[in-house]
């Protein structure tokens, strides 16, 4: 293990790790973030209107292939997690599955939007879909996200620098989410209904994003370094799965997240629709994404002394209630009123960008927590049942707002949707997830643990690893 700083963490508490970071370490760990979301924000954002206007699958018919991935998940992520925390090279824990599993990633991320243009509008179009977003979020996106995600809790235990690597990862998720949405969304505007054409412009952009995004990966390989002092390096799947067991702090929070963020992927899901079919201009995708995405570039960098100042609890219900007001205006915009839904925009960016920081920076606590109650730390677990709630999120906000469509009579072979259409899609965008984003601000009146509660587990944890170190001395010594 990497020689540690033990000087005093935030709040008085030891820290068994390097107290602060390097500023290339931040922008390593946030590019790491930005290029998981060229895989990740094509799949919530792009991946839905592909499939319905260019595959030509019913919007039902999508919803069910990303809510059956999901359920997989709750296989393939726990397992990486348990393979994770059983992993030990010279270069560590995390960084080797990041760096071996970006090129297959990225490859795969890019092959959702290139289905053969024969299979368009048939039986064999749902099979490539389910194959290839299998392929993708399930075995690749897991086999990089899951030790990404874990490797925050490992390089720093220090509240603030956590702050600080959550902030950058939001910020390089931010910043790709904008390139996307400057880059596709003329091509929608230019090719719509032209299916072909459209996927041939997706695939010309998508493939130098792709070697970006690999370049990313191998900075973050190079740079990152793991420094939390463990005392047991290898950890059981026994041990892994009691961690969880006992783990209430990392339960609730899973919970809450599933909740907001089953609104939030609603929401970002249906923007091509919104943009397109209630404010009458494909086109202003690529001013709303930025508007959202660019909330939390440039706002983010207050989330660490706000976190200092407040906590990350109050943070959280403050954020969440935001993000609701954001979603709730987009119900109500329309062509005549685009300025409410830039209002709604910008709430939502506020909103939803310190909520997902809050969540990066929360996770890691809740490594503390469980290493605390059980005796264990388990970094890869933890993050595996995290990032399975969000995936699972992920699936069924998706679901949820092709479902809302669906109903109300959507059709992607239509060139103009009907009223009860367009309402759906309000519906789904709007109400829905202003809904859900209340509730979830609600239940984090009930989270376990606070900062000040965090802050006294690293103490006794500190404390707890000197006596385990001093009394394998002394046994060494005896023999």
């Amino acid at each position: 293990m990497a020689v540690t700083d033990q000087t005093q963490a935030a709040g008085g508490a030891p820290s068994r790790g390097k107290k602060t970071l390097s500023l290339v370490q931040y922008f390593a760990y946030g590019g790491g973030d930005m290029a998981n979301n060229l895989a990740f924000s094509l799949a919530v954002t792009f991946l839905p209107l592909y499939l319905t206007d260019v595959a030509l699958i019913k919007p039902a018919t999508v919803a069910l292939i990303f809510l059956l991935m999901r359920f997989v998940d709750a296989f393939t992520d726990v397992l990486m997690g348990m393979v994770i925390d059983r992993t030990d090279t010279r270069w560590g824990k995390f960084r080797p599955w990041i760096l071996f599993g970006s090129v297959p990633l990225v490859v795969l991320a890019i092959a959702n939007f290139a289905m053969p243009n024969a299979l368009h509008g048939t039986g064999g179009a749902v099979v490539y879909a389910a194959i290839a977003y299998f392929l993708m979020g399930s075995l690749a996106y897991t086999s990089v996200n899951i030790p990404y995600g874990s490797l925050a809790a490992a390089m720093t235990d220090n509240s603030q620098e956590r702050s600080k690597l959550a902030l950058f990862r939001s910020i390089g998720a931010a910043i790709m989410q904008v390139i996307l949405a400057v880059a596709i969304s003329p091509a929608l505007k230019q090719y719509a209904g032209e299916p072909d054409a459209l996927q041939a412009a997706l695939l010309k952009t998508l493939i130098p994003l792709g070697i970006v995004a690999i370049a990313l990966y191998v900075f973050l390989f190079l740079v990152a370094r793991e420094n939390v002092e463990r005392v047991v390096e290898r950890v059981s799947i026994k041990e892994s799965l009691k961690v969880v067991s006992q783990n209430r702090a990392l339960q609730m929070l899973s919970l809450i997240s599933f909740i907001f963020l089953t609104g939030m992927f609603t929401q970002s899901g249906l923007m091509t629709y919104y943009t397109r079919d209630i404010l009458g201009n494909a086109g202003l995708l690529a001013i709303f994404i930025p508007i959202s995405a660019g909330m939390i570039i440039f706002l983010g960098w207050f989330i660490p002394p706000l976190i200092k100042q407040f906590g990350k609890v109050p943070m959280f219900i403050a954020s969440a209630l935001a993000a609701a007001v954001g979603a709730f205006l987009y119900f109500f915009a329309s062509a005549d009123a685009i300025w409410v839904a830039i209002i709604g925009a910008i709430l939502l960016g506020i909103g939803n960008g310190f909520v997902n920081t809050l969540m990066w920076n929360m996770e890691a606590d809740t490594v503390e927590y469980g290493e605390w109650k059980s005796g264990f730390r388990s970094e890869g677990t933890t993050y595996a049942i995290f990032s399975f709630v969000r995936k699972m999120s992920q699936a069924l906000g998706g679901a949820a707002g092709l479902w809302i469509m669906g109903w109300f009579g959507y059709e992607g072979a239509a060139e103009v949707q009907s009223a009860s259409a367009l309402t759906g899609i309000r519906i789904a965008i709007g109400l829905f997830p202003a809904i859900v984003m209340v509730l979830a601000a609600f239940l984090m009146f009930f989270y376990p643990m606070r900062d000040k509660q965090h802050q006294k587990i690293l103490q006794e944890l500190a404390e707890r690893n000197a006596e385990t170190l001093e009394a394998e001395a002394e046994e060494a010594k005896n023999a």
